[in-house]
């Protein structure tokens, strides 16, 4: 029965510092309150007038932001959905709220869900549209969440990217009667052309320590739109977010259920750097896979050998990881192929059958041979791809995405499987599958994926169903992953879109970690680093140390640079262990072993970034993991550039105990000499050494004097003492 009085008393969802209020007038569910937590919730309260809906329809917002919009069987694009009734329980770790919606006319009932995680302070949010008709409807829109924000001002923070460059962190003032639109590239690795996040400031400007801001970021690996309007006439902010609608309107048959991507929000009253460690607690408590395992030191072969190997050059990459103290060996592309050999990038991709030229004794005899040196074995995969010169595309080209009676389109010599067909799907799961099976030592997949949907095209799809492609991709690529992830729950499996095109939550529900950008340049990556951390903790952002000069940029760093660049990450290495010299392969190793040692803080611990590098010159953050009742914390600082004339504060730390004393060490220094100190061999931080105050140490912080020159790096570690 379709209730069309006001509830009685208000439905409330909590966490342990934000409070989220709905009330229900005629009908109608308003959104009445989304911020920090009150004692007494009838203090939120506000008239029926002036409240926002949660979750309207095209039809309730007529002309304005919305967030669901349906063609119906007669052609009327109508949708009025009123309460029936909702419900509260335990789900997931958290308090699962579902409102159930009505249309008054059609039989379409929506499932607005939002699942709160009381310890993190995020939450989920989705709908499950479902068509109790008996004939099809068209979703021309269905976002996962609606929010309405009122303020003076709003700055919102984007994160475009593009291949080398990912997730740029960019903020912009919506004025009002503006509005902004971000928005993906295309499936199946949108995310290279934007992270699916933003963050909205209210009042000011985003800042790391001050003010009211909301975090959310999609759970999505395709296209996606957030919209975010401000009204002319009242200065209020209405923003949806969800899956691109564009040239995606979704036919949903009679008797089915469509469910939005989750979008994940939380909000801080103390700016970005308490909503990222929200967000980052949840993701490691379950966000992400294995967000409670510690993640390896690896060494990939790619940049150390590219498609150019045999069994000699891959046995003495693992000697060289023995030697350094890396714990496992990453065969990357290249390895597979007899009749269209892998030996570049333009033939082989879908025969997955060894290269018995390159590796006569198979990938058992790699696995092996990695075992007798006492590491594991991990291997690169590209399954969703084929290119048009192998044994599979000559026996199915049916099986690519495609246009009817259009010529194909490559890039990298390569097209997209079409994962929305049934066979495609059992023949990417089978071809892994196998893999993992008859090599049990197999414990982690670099899953990859190099190129987009350019033609959408599905032999699969009716004609009148062709616009469901992008969504029905990605949720076929998830039921692959599914299946194989719960079939061989511990191999690690990492994400990598060409880069960093598959950087989001909904691709990290089936992997450990992501490959953060193919450039590798250690300057970059201060950057791209720095963006991501914003929505990922470290133990999900894959870091690696490669040869200098860098390979795609050419730049020169230093050996102790690239380390500790990487360091603040999940510490791998990507480099042809026999070029470095006996000093360089003597620092890594002892570099590696200080890494293990610091690894929990590292991988586990809450991220504070102090020294922005887009602001300046020096970039500083620090992790903080309290062990045994104790805090324990790693400092990282890279001076990106020196300048002739120029100067460099202390950098005051953060997520200590002011009433407490901690002894300050630099570690992995390399020997460079301080011209500062009477002794030359001193560290060139002021505090090494020294046992200080917590209170100090978040005051005036730690003084580094730096040399001369530019691409300089600190690493130190802060440890707490009785």
């Amino acid at each position: 029965m379709l209730v069309q009085s006001a509830l009685a008393a208000p439905i409330l969802l909590e966490t342990n510092t934000t409070t989220l209020r709905l009330d229900v007038n005629d009908g109608k569910v308003a959104g009445t309150y989304f911020g920090p937590k009150v004692r007494d919730s009838g203090d939120v309260a506000v008239p029926a007038e002036s409240a926002s809906l949660f979750y309207p329809s095209h039809w309730d917002a007529q002309t304005g932001s919305h967030g669901i919009a349906i063609t119906q069987p007669d052609g009327q694009l109508a949708l009025d959905p009123v309460y029936e009734s909702h419900a509260l329980t335990d789900a997931e770790g958290g308090k699962l709220l579902r409102v159930i919606l009505k249309d008054r006319r059609y039989p379409v009932t929506l499932a607005v869900c939002v699942l709160a995680h009381p310890d993190s302070n995020v939450f989920e949010r989705w709908v499950e549209v479902t068509n109790g008709g008996d004939k099809p409807v068209v979703l021309n829109k269905a976002a996962s969440a609606t929010l309405h924000f009122r303020a003076d001002r709003y700055f919102l923070t984007s994160f475009p990217g593009t291949w080398g460059r990912e997730a740029t962190a960019r903020e912009q003032e919506i004025v009002q009667g503006g509005s902004a639109l971000l928005r993906s590239g295309s499936t199946p690795k949108g995310a290279a052309e934007g992270s699916p996040a933003f963050i909205l400031s209210l009042d000011q400007p985003a800042a790391e320590t001050t003010g009211e801001v909301v975090l959310g970021a999609l759970a999505w690996s395709g296209n996606w739109a957030f919209q975010f309007d401000n009204a002319a006439t009242s200065n209020e902010v209405d923003a949806s977010f969800g899956y691109d609608p564009a040239y995606s309107a979704y036919t949903l048959d009679a008797g089915k259920t469509f469910t939005t991507p989750r979008m994940i929000l939380t909000r801080s009253g103390h700016g970005t750097g308490e909503a990222s460690r929200n967000l980052h607690r949840w993701a490691r408590s379950g966000g992400l896979r294995g967000g409670d395992q510690a993640r390896d030191i690896l060494l990939n072969s790619w940049e150390g050998a590219y498609f150019k190997f045999d069994e000699s050059v891959l046995h003495g990459m693992m000697d060289g990881c023995k030697q350094m103290g890396v714990e496992l060996f990453v065969l990357d592309d290249g390895w597979f192929g007899n009749a269209h050999p892998r030996d570049n990038d333009k033939a082989g991709l879908g025969d997955w059958q060894v290269n018995a030229t390159k590796l006569p004794h198979g990938i058992e005899g790699l696995v092996n041979a990695a075992k007798e040196r006492g590491l594991k074995f991990g291997i690169w995969v590209e399954p969703e791809m084929v290119n048009p010169q192998s044994d599979l595309y000559e026996k199915h080209p049916d099986w690519v995405v495609a246009m009817k009676d259009h010529p194909r389109r490559e890039g990298r010599n390569q097209l997209v499987l079409d994962l929305t067909r049934p066979e495609v799907r059992e023949f990417v799961h089978g071809v892994i599958d196998k893999l993992l099976t008859e090599n049990p030592g197999i414990c982690y997949i670099k899953w990859d994926c190099n190129y987009t949907i350019v033609d959408p095209g599905s032999g699969a799809l009716a004609a009148d169903r062709q616009q469901n492609l992008q969504v029905d991709y990605i949720r076929g690529y998830y039921e692959v992953l599914d299946k194989l992830t719960k079939a061989h729950p511990k191999v690690v499996f990492q994400a990598c879109g060409s880069g960093g095109g598959r950087a989001d939550y909904g691709a990290m529900k089936f992997h450990h970690e992501f490959w953060t950008s193919d450039n590798t340049d250690p300057y970059d990556r201060v950057f791209i680093q720095w963006s991501a951390s914003y929505l990922f903790p470290a133990i999900a952002m894959a870091a690696h140390v490669t040869e200098s000069p860098n390979h795609y940029s050419q730049r020169v760093t230093p050996l102790k640079f690239r380390f500790d660049v990487a360091m603040s990450g999940r510490l791998g290495l990507e480099l042809s262990p026999k070029k470095l010299t006996p000093e360089e392969l003597d620092y890594a190793n002892k570099a590696v072993a200080e890494y293990k040692r610091i690894r929990p803080v590292v991988q586990f611990g809450d991220l504070y970034r102090l020294k922005n590098p887009y602001q300046g010159d020096l970039a500083a953050l620090q992790y903080v993991r309290e062990e045994k009742g104790a805090k324990h914390s790693v400092f990282f600082a890279y001076l990106k550039e020196h300048r002739l004339i120029s100067g460099y504060g202390p950098v005051a730390l953060q997520g200590l105990d002011p009433a407490k004393r901690y002894q300050v060490v630099e570690i992995n220094r390399d020997g460079t000499k301080n011209k500062y100190a009477k002794n030359p061999d001193a560290s060139i931080v002021a505090e090494d050494g020294k046992t200080l105050g917590g209170d100090f140490l978040m005051t005036r912080g730690l003084t580094i004097h730096w040399g001369w020159r530019a691409l300089q790096s600190v690493a130190v570690e802060i440890t707490e003492v009785p």
